[in-house]
């Protein structure tokens, strides 16, 4: 497996709220930027599919690679030769926070080609700004609902 970013952070928001954005698929635009938009042709189990357009690129196919309702989400996009996968992870840390590992891999023969072609050198930096508008989006969500 090749790792191209592994982030952990403590957030202020819970796991449920976390997972509850990362679970609707349609919305992962609305935090992260590279997409234009995303579609999930089924309901959200592990193997549902679906199709993603980034921002600039192609439309592809996807995948729901990993389900743990409340706590884990990851989506793996399917390259030709590769294979692109986003995993968010959530633990409650006894707050009213949670600790977040975002893991970015990519795999595949064609695996160093598409880290150049999808500009992945500083995947790092992309999964916290993409976490930063998520919990900003959630903080937003709660407070209108007050």
């Amino acid at each position: 497996m090749n790792a191209l970013a592994e982030v952990t952070r403590t957030v202020p928001v819970t796991p449920a709220q976390l997972y509850d954005r990362w679970a609707d698929c349609d919305t992962h635009p609305e935090w992260s930027t590279d997409l234009q938009w995303v579609r999930l042709a089924e309901p959200v189990a592990v193997g549902a599919r679906g199709h993603l357009k980034p921002k600039g690129g192609p439309r592809l196919k996807f995948l729901v690679s990993e389900l743990t309702p409340g706590q884990t989400f990851a989506d793996t996009t399917l390259l030709p030769g590769g294979r692109l996968t986003f995993r968010h992870h959530a633990e409650a840390n006894g707050t009213a926070a949670a600790d977040v590992t975002v893991t970015v891999t990519l795999t595949g023969p064609l695996a160093p080609v598409w880290r150049r072609i999808l500009g992945l050198d500083d995947a790092a930096t992309g999964a916290n700004e993409d976490l930063d508008r998520l919990v900003e989006l959630i903080g937003s969500a709660v407070s209108e609902d007050r």
